[in-house]
């Protein structure tokens, strides 16, 4: 009977190591904050907080408008990484501001001045009402042509997002295959079945390839890229060289 005992032991170690990573994953995939000091300048400057509610709670985005103050003509959705937060694209948008560009900074719920938890299913629908209010407030009977820019988890964000809006541009900075990859890459296969935060790229590409005028995608990665393979970015190039640029960093 002893042997059973122990068998049960075990069986209890590993299964509860198993649950416990299913149960933290949250906190292995996000790490949310507030905005601190560091960004007040920011706050305080002239971009604009787009506010709306969604089943988180109170959310709020940010939108740059483009030099001159004018309607822009093309408008820019920015999704960060796992650690960033909407207003640290400032560093980017103050140089590449223009004419006619605006830009729609998305935080993801719980970060920023976002309430609520993240997640695939929040994120989009936060991203959604981001968009819609913005168009409500801002848009009048002109709307802009659309684009997205992510950057390692902000490609899967935004990619979620592309297939259910127009678009005219898609830059990747850093992206992955699917998050179910990324798992089978840094802990084996066993843990994908316990993985609940699924974000998949391949698809959503493939979807936007096949529309009859699909949008210009163009992806970045390094080599030295130590988070995410640069072997994802070429893998999600390769699924059409002649539609997507390919854009390798040393």
């Amino acid at each position: 009977m002893r042997w059973k005992g122990l068998l049960l032991f075990w069986f209890l170690v590993i299964g509860s190591g198993v649950l416990m990573l299913a149960f933290f994953q949250h906190r292995m995939i996000y790490h949310p904050r507030p905005y601190n000091s560091y960004y007040q300048n920011y706050l305080e400057s002239g971009i604009q907080k787009i506010t709306y509610q969604t089943r988180e709670g109170s959310q709020t985005a940010f939108y740059w408008p483009p030099v001159g103050g004018k309607h822009p003509e093309m408008l820019w959705l920015l999704f960060g990484g796992n650690a960033a937060l909407a207003l640290d694209w400032m560093w980017l948008i103050e140089k590449a501001s223009a004419p006619g560009i605006g830009f729609l900074l998305i935080d993801y719920p719980g970060f920023g001045k976002c309430e609520g938890s993240a997640s695939p299913e929040t994120i989009l629908a936060s991203s959604q009402m981001a968009l819609d209010r913005w168009l409500e407030d801002h848009a009048g009977d002109v709307k802009p042509q659309l684009g997205i820019m992510g950057h390692s988890l902000g490609t899967g964000a935004g990619l979620q997002l592309a297939g259910k809006i127009p678009l005219r541009k898609v830059l990747l900075l850093s992206p992955f295959t699917s998050f179910a990859d990324m798992v089978r890459r840094m802990f084996g296969s066993w843990l994908v079945p316990l993985l609940l935060h699924r974000f998949e790229n391949k698809e959503p590409i493939q979807n936007l390839l096949q529309q009859e005028a699909p949008p210009e995608i163009i992806i970045i990665h390094g080599t030295r890229d130590e988070v995410i393979p640069v072997e994802m970015g070429r893998e999600l190039a390769a699924l059409d060289k002649q539609k997507i640029e390919y854009i390798e960093l040393p």
